[in-house]
């Protein structure tokens, strides 16, 4: 485990605001290696769910900037997202809570942040 503190979760789409969330967050001293976008991507989950395809083949949004440079970007299946959760210090239940709920939102995406301090990042509504 890296840190004892638990990190900080946002759900998001893969759009403008998350570019805009991880520049907020290089501004305030934090580096590649703090920041985590994970992408669910269902075609790597090896699973016939054909609802989470349409909704991740539909909303696939664009996110302007250079994002890989600023943020260490994941995008596999859900076992493999699962795993990095728990890597990145949550318990395999909270991982697993996260995952079923990324599935069930229309987010595409979540950003991990280690040890988040201050209001930086607004949360989801």
């Amino acid at each position: 485990m890296i840190s004892a503190a638990k990190p900080f979760v946002k759900f998001h789409r893969y759009d403008q605001e998350l570019v805009s969330d991880i520049q907020a967050l290089n501004s305030s001293g934090y580096h590649k290696d703090d920041i985590w976008v994970l992408r669910w991507n269902p075609d790597k989950n090896h699973s016939n769910q054909r609802g989470n395809y349409y909704k991740y083949s539909t909303h696939f949004e664009d996110a302007v900037g250079d994002i890989d440079s600023k943020a260490h970007v994941f995008d596999n299946g859900g076992e493999e997202l699962r795993t990095r959760l728990e890597k990145l210090g949550l318990t395999k239940d909270e991982a697993s809570a996260l995952f079923r709920e990324l599935q069930e939102s229309d987010y595409t995406c979540l950003l991990v942040v280690r040890d988040l301090k201050d209001n930086i990042l607004k949360m989801n509504d």
